[in-house]
């Protein structure tokens, strides 16, 4: 058994340590309406955060250098816990699932499987056995209470904490992540009754595995506005990302204020995946209700997945664990601090990057990938966009629009002609 496995700018005026609160980018300057709109989004989150500092709606600040601990040993945390959240390796996990430990250290459960290492696949190469289980478990937890709970958990750091707008984003939905146990465009076929459902005129989910849910905002069905603003995940932005060289253009000051000595990142991961919040719309586009929908963790393992090969690619093992954006108040909220609590978790921002998430807890699998020697993705969800650069994309829904994609196997149990998916099968890639 595997761990269940993708007006200038706003000057805020408020009086912060005895100053004026005033953000260091004008949103209007950003380079895309989307952009304006997130910069916005991401400085009013700060706004409340630094707000919550100075009426001490918070933890007491960073001791001075010279009083802090020393980094926490990585394999000292997460072995014993009283809470299986708190745990960091399949040892510590495995009493709370019935298990014992057999001879070769592995967690022998009580039906004879081992419980092991999650891995985390991309959504639409999973088996049908797979999603139907990935289905069962959000369900379970839905039933239980502990999804809305989680939601609630997320809601009270959508504002006004170091989970968004500064470098505590990465390490805190990383260990938000762990502790869920899980693991285009509208026409695509993502958004179907096959997968995370389709929405009606009004933009309720009303089909799939989440159809019709209450939310913990008091609504019948999860809202989506699919493709109204915003946008997706661009190979673009995947290789903007890999390609920066410091930890402070990764885990970045997105709402830095006048003083900072870093530029605006607004290619910046926390700017980019906040373009898919918008794009998603409905319950996805506030922060503080985006776990209502599923798709939130999705995205979220996505990002989880850039973040990590930003760190294989360019940190030393060392460095993945001690390397954080520097402490800089006008650069971002001291709750963004590296040794600043991580609430509501019994942890410290820097706690987040430790390797044990991915050497003890889970691992994720190949992105899916295609060439001119062999134009398939493995999945008979996606298809090899062989046009420039072959790489694998979504399929099209049956009536969705294919236009520039005729003679490829573009359209989900259909076939792409005159700009659109209609009944019919592509004929077999011969190579």
């Amino acid at each position: 058994m595997e761990l269940f496995p993708y007006i200038a700018t706003y000057l805020f005026t408020a009086v912060t340590f005895g100053q004026q609160l005033q953000f260091l980018q004008n949103c209007d300057e950003a380079p895309t309406p989307e952009a304006q709109r997130v910069c916005r989004m991401l400085q009013q989150m700060a706004h409340k955060s630094r707000r919550q500092s100075a009426t001490n709606q918070r933890l007491p600040p960073t001791p001075p250098h010279f009083l802090q601990p020393a980094p926490l040993d990585p394999y000292a945390r997460g072995q014993i816990a009283s809470h299986p959240y708190d745990c960091m390796t399949i040892t510590c996990l495995c009493p709370f699932f019935q298990g014992s430990i057999g001879p070769q250290n592995q967690c022998i459960l009580p039906d004879g499987q081992l419980l092991t290492m999650a891995y985390r696949k991309e959504y639409r190469m999973l088996s049908e056995d797979e999603r139907l289980r990935f289905f069962n478990a959000i369900t379970m937890l839905k039933r239980s209470g502990e999804y809305d709970r989680m939601s609630f958990e997320h809601q009270m750091v959508g504002q006004g904490s170091g989970a968004h707008s500064g470098p505590g984003f990465l390490p805190w939905h990383r260990e938000f992540l762990k502790r869920s146990l899980f693991a285009g465009s509208k026409r695509f076929h993502f958004f179907s009754p096959y997968f995370i459902g389709e929405t009606d005129q009004f933009g309720n989910v009303v089909t799939g595995p989440f159809a019709y849910w209450n939310t913990i905002d008091g609504r019948t069905a999860i809202i989506r506005a699919l493709g109204e603003k915003g946008k997706l995940f661009t190979e673009y932005d995947i290789a903007e990302i890999l390609s920066q060289v410091s930890v402070e253009q990764i885990m970045a000051y997105t709402a830095p204020l006048d003083g900072c000595p870093y530029p605006p990142a607004y290619s910046a991961i926390e700017f980019t995946h906040s373009f898919v919040h918008l794009w998603v719309g409905g319950h996805m586009e506030p922060p503080e209700q985006s776990s209502n929908d599923p798709v939130f963790y999705g995205l979220h393992s996505f990002v989880d997945l850039i973040w990590e090969l930003w760190r294989q690619n360019r940190q030393s093992h060392w460095a993945r664990e001690n390397q954080y954006s520097q402490d800089i108040e006008q650069c971002a909220d001291p709750q963004h601090f590296s040794y600043a609590m991580m609430r509501p978790f019994n942890l410290i921002n820097r706690d987040g990057l430790s390797n044990l998430y991915t050497e003890q807890m889970y691992r994720f699998a190949p992105r899916p990938g295609c060439n001119f020697e062999i134009p398939t993705c493995g999945s008979p969800y996606l298809f090899c966009d062989t046009r420039v650069t072959p790489h694998c994309v979504s399929k099209i829904k049956l009536g969705g629009l294919c236009t520039g994609f005729e003679g490829l196997d573009a359209c989900f149990n259909s076939i792409c002609v005159a700009g659109r998916c209609i009944p019919g099968v592509t004929p077999a890639v011969i190579f």
